[in-house]
């Protein structure tokens, strides 16, 4: 099985711990010449990472791969029984993928000091926290520690909430978050398949922070 996936990304990092809680064994490869290059384009024809590769076919888009990994890999189990259950995590993946983390994507450009409009960044903040209070409310909000038991819908809020924080903090702006929510991801971040999975995350997320903001 191979991995196309970088340090940096964000999508690599939340199907790597899926990967990780799995104990699935993988090689992991960046894409050849690059992201989006015509090389990676004859393997992967949208470009994107992550994709899996198995058995000489490929499985794109991380909410794909993670169903993938659940279905051939169904232990430990990452998704309820329950058709009502699995619903309400399929709908807390899709609200990460669609309303969580194209808010935190966009303070990347606001990183560097050069490029930075405080009044963005600040409203950005504001979105976050509406999205996050809107998370506190669902019938299924989890405030209980992941340390145990991770679930597919995890796996994407695990690597946003802390990443939302920090951006917010390159960016100039309060990167408190609701306390409740921090609680979670710092005692996620605590078991070991997503300590393993986190690590080259962290380290090259720590790297290209540290050289835009003196830009």
């Amino acid at each position: 099985m191979i991995f196309y996936a970088t340090s940096l990304s964000n999508y690599s990092a939340k199907v790597r711990i899926a990967l990780c809680v799995k104990g699935v064994a993988y090689q992991e490869i960046s894409p050849p010449d690059g992201y989006r290059s015509e090389s990676y384009r004859k393997i992967a024809p949208m470009g994107t990472i992550p994709a899996l590769q198995v058995e000489g076919q490929l499985v794109s888009e991380s909410e794909v791969i993670l169903e993938y990994l659940e279905d051939r890999y169904p232990d430990p189990p990452m998704r309820p029984q329950n058709p009502l259950e699995r619903a309400q995590l399929r709908f807390q993946s899709r609200f990460h993928d669609l309303y969580f983390e194209p808010l935190v994507r966009r303070l990347f450009s606001h990183v560097p000091i050069s490029q930075r409009k405080a009044p963005e960044v600040h409203k950005i903040r504001s979105e976050i926290l509406q999205r996050i209070e809107q998370m506190s409310l669902w019938p299924m909000a989890r405030y209980s520690p992941p340390t145990t038991q991770i679930n597919l819908a995890d796996c994407g809020f695990l690597v946003n909430l802390p990443l939302a924080a920090q951006l917010l903090w390159a960016c100039g702006e309060d990167d408190q978050l609701p306390q409740p929510w921090t609680d979670w991801w710092q005692s996620g971040h605590r078991h070991p398949a997503v300590i393993k999975a986190l690590s080259p995350w962290k380290q090259a997320t720590q790297e290209w922070l540290a050289l835009k903001t003196q830009t």
